[in-house]
């Protein structure tokens, strides 16, 4: 078992660690900022075209194990893709991440839920955000954030999208409500991914399906434990909903 973990950090922190391939030139700068509710850190990039008098698409990006992957890491990789497709990105800096334990600590992810709900609720202040399109993805560990908060708040959450994502079902089942099957939810790997991500993704999408949800899948070819950010982001495009009124966030227990 000791050994398992050592190889997987290892993989961790050549293929999925600090390298960021995405183009950083966007016309506008990603921020750090501290949610005034939390007093925690998160980063945010919004479009330099961004107009307040039209709703923005907003993604919630979840990192894995830190220091291989961190909230950083997510701004830098999704902040041109949300520049050229007019979506405001955050990447919450989370807890409850930790990949090589295998499970995510129930506690830490309610932490981390309480977190997530704050800023949608504290930055839809701020911005004009099209609450009917919000999408929360996450990638390695980031994927126990976004199995829980996702599936938790389908009131919330028009989309939910693990990249080559640990999942646990022990710690969701259970956890949420029955009736939200209509989100749109897509899970995906690469060829070359560790064999825990491989099968622990195989898992969820067999489990979800068995509750009810559509889960659309993807292997990508010839790659290792790698973001690809992009594949989410046309999934989202495809599913993106007509503007609703605004929900009330509540957290449940």
């Amino acid at each position: 078992m000791h050994a398992r973990r050592m190889t997987l950090v290892v993989l961790l922190a050549v293929a999925g660690g600090c390298h960021v391939p995405q183009r950083q030139d966007t016309p506008a700068w990603q921020r750090h900022e501290i949610d005034p509710i939390s007093r925690r850190g998160y980063y945010i990039y919004v479009p330099d075209g961004y107009n307040h008098s039209t709703p923005a698409p907003l993604i919630i990006s979840c990192h894995g194990t830190p220091p291989y992957d961190v909230a950083d890491h997510h701004i830098r990789e999704l902040k041109m893709l949300g520049e050229q497709n007019g979506c405001i990105i955050v990447a919450p800096e989370l807890i409850a991440t930790d990949g090589l334990i295998g499970d995510g600590p129930i506690v830490g992810m309610l932490d981390d839920e309480r977190f997530i709900l704050s800023l949608i609720s504290s930055l839809s202040y701020r911005f004009n955000i099209d609450r009917a399109n919000i999408m929360i993805t996450g990638f390695s560990g980031g994927g126990f954030p976004t199995y829980w908060v996702g599936l938790r708040h389908p009131d919330v959450f028009s989309a939910v999208v693990a990249r080559s994502s640990n999942f646990s079902r022990h710690n969701l089942d259970g956890w949420y409500p029955a009736g939200g099957t209509s989100q749109a939810v897509m899970v995906y790997y690469t060829q070359n991914d560790p064999g825990a991500i491989r099968g622990q993704s195989d898992v969820a999408i067999e489990y979800l399906r068995s509750k009810g949800y559509d889960v659309e899948t993807k292997e990508i070819p010839g790659l290792g434990h790698e973001r690809r950010p992009d594949v989410a982001m046309d999934f989202f495009r495809r599913h993106w909903r007509r503007p609703s009124r605004p929900t009330q966030l509540v957290i449940r227990r």
